[in-house]
Order: structure tokens, then C-alpha cells, then sequence
């Protein structure tokens, strides 16, 4: 299903909708007015290349000012999704922890993230709160999600 068209006031509609990354890309990362759109892109398309050498990344939750229609975007948001039998105790190698790290994942790649395991209590929160809307909170809006 391709990504729906943005809602009179710029959203995605309510919902999470899968996606690749080359509709993101099409979509929400071309140049308008200025390199903004095209430099956030990069930096989400960076963290999803290594989250999909890591192994232990199952999907990645897209949300923040990229996926809207402002024409510069402050931001990109994640919620990076993690398989189900993640143990967050492992030891890990530098590319997993760059993808379950929020520090690092702010630091390497200028992300903003929150973390869960697939089908948890927590991921649920996390898609609730990212949806809401700041200043209106009975709004929803939508959300990406990219298969990893």
C-alpha cells in the first residue's frame, strides 16, 4: 500500500502505514525550498542501513516534522522496534549497539529514538505517544513503519 496523501493540515493520516524506504524517500526526502528534507533523509536512510546489519532490528517506526509537509523539517523521530527475544543484558557488537543505544543513535546519526521489543506493552506506549498530536492531545496522526 503506498504511503496516503497528507491531510489538509499536512499529516499522515491516523495510522501506522509500512513502507519502503525508497517511498520515504520520494515522498518526504527531495529537495523543497532548501536541502533540509534531503540531509534528514540521509541520516534516516544511514541509521536504517546499519539497524539492518545490526540483526536484531525487526522494523523502524517513522515519525517527527520529516514525515509531514513542512517544507524544512526540524527533525526525524523513531521508534526503533527490536525482535521480541532481544535480551538487553547481551553484550553487543558496535553496529548493534549503535541501533539500541538512544545516545548513540542521537550522537552518530541525529536521530531521536525510542526503543522496545516487537509486540510489547512498551512499543504500544511508545506508538500512543509518538501519534498524539502536542498541542491538540485528542488528535491522531500517522505514522511510517520500514520492515527491517
Amino acid at each position: 500500500m503506498p504511503i496516503p496523501a497528507l491531510t489538509a493540515d499536512g499529516l499522515l493520516p491516523d495510522g501506522i502505514y509500512d513502507c519502503m524506504l525508497d517511498e520515504i524517500r520520494d515522498q518526504f526526502g527531495s529537495f523543497q525550498r532548501t536541502d533540509r528534507r534531503c540531509r534528514l533523509f540521509e541520516r534516516l536512510e544511514a541509521f536504517v542501513r546499519t539497524a539492518k546489519t545490526s540483526g536484531i532490528v525487526v522494523a523502524v517506526v517513522v515519525d517527527g516534522s520529516f514525515v509531514t509537509g513542512k517544507d524544512a523539517p526540524s527533525d526525524v523521530d523513531v521508534i526503533v522496534v527490536l525482535r521480541a527475544d532481544h535480551d538487553y543484558g547481551a553484550i553487543l557488537r558496535p553496529t548493534e549497539y549503535n541501533v539500541v543505544s538512544t545516545g548513540q543513535i542521537r550522537r552518530v546519526f541525529r536521530i531521536d529514538a525510542l526503543i522496545a521489543r516487537e509486540g510489547t506493552e512498551e512499543l504500544h506506549r511508545y506508538v500512543s505517544l509518538f501519534s498524539r498530536l502536542r498541542d491538540e492531545p485528542n488528535r491522531s496522526k500517522g505514522m511510517l513503519r520500514l520492515p527491517i
